[in-house]
């Protein structure tokens, strides 16, 4: 800018020591006053887009520096949702384990002894006889339905899941209206839990609570419905599960252990 200036000065004196007249030289005045007057304001008008542009660039700054803060403030919370994430999981992990055998203390619950007396036949009973039935301590002979149970459950403890499925169904198949249905049933959901084939044993709980309403097992096969919801990523579900035994079997002990799963997931 200055050196615009003394090029500008020098012109205006040359030109006015070679003005010939009194008009000449007042015409180059004017000239110099217009000259003057626009190199003032280019001055100015530099300045202003100067400041302007300082202006965008702490704008820019400042609106990078808020961009640069947002970001740190969402990387923060991401990293805490993760982490309560993976603690939910590992709580999940945890109690499915726990809880992989809890039912099965229910599923080894003693089959039904038969009503016969040692020495009664089918169709017969023991005021038929004309002397009293003789004492004995030996254990009476199981019916054809119990016998496929406690064989079915022999597999099933010693982890033959697929041959105890099998023997459960035989059992459903030759004896559909046994009293031991329900749990034969129930079973069946229990051997393709320990398979971990999990659609196929919410199938099958829904069996025991749609096909068996009044049934102790209800409760059990709400439960374990419930962990196998949760295997699928079905947490939505399995929660409903878990508040309905709450609910509606709230002495029972699935009840206690499902208020202790929604504690833990923080639903309460």
């Amino acid at each position: 800018m200055k050196r615009i200036l003394i090029l500008f000065l020098f012109i205006a004196f040359a030109a006015v020591a070679n003005a010939g007249t009194k008009e000449d030289l007042a015409q180059i005045q004017r000239n110099l006053l217009d000259m003057q007057q626009q190199l003032w304001d280019l001055e100015k008008q530099l300045k202003d887009n100067t400041a302007n542009a300082q202006s965008s660039v702490k704008s820019v700054q400042d609106t990078t520096e808020d961009l640069r803060q947002a970001q740190a403030a969402l990387n923060s919370k991401l990293e805490k949702v993760l982490d309560q994430l993976q603690a939910i999981n590992q709580k999940l992990d945890e109690t499915n384990q726990r809880m992989r055998d809890v039912p099965s203390s229910q599923s080894m619950r003693a089959y039904p002894p038969s009503t016969n007396s040692i020495d009664e036949q089918p169709g017969e009973s023991a005021n038929d006889n004309d002397s009293p039935a003789p004492t004995s301590n030996v254990a009476p002979p199981a019916t054809g339905e119990q016998q496929i149970y406690k064989e079915a459950m022999g597999q099933y403890t010693k982890g033959k899941f697929e041959q105890a499925l099998r023997s459960f169904q035989d059992l459903l198949d030759q004896f559909p209206g046994s009293r031991l249905a329900d749990d034969a049933q129930f079973m069946i959901g229990e051997s393709f839990y320990g398979m971990k084939e999990y659609v196929d044993a919410v199938s099958e709980y829904d069996k025991v609570i749609k096909g068996f309403p009044d049934s102790d097992r209800v409760p059990a096969a709400k439960l374990k419905k419930a962990f196998s919801l949760f295997s699928l990523n079905k947490k939505g579900q399995g929660v409903m599960e878990l508040q309905q035994i709450v609910q509606r079997y709230p002495s029972t002990k699935e009840a206690e252990i499902a208020k202790q799963r929604l504690s833990e997931l923080g639903l309460e």
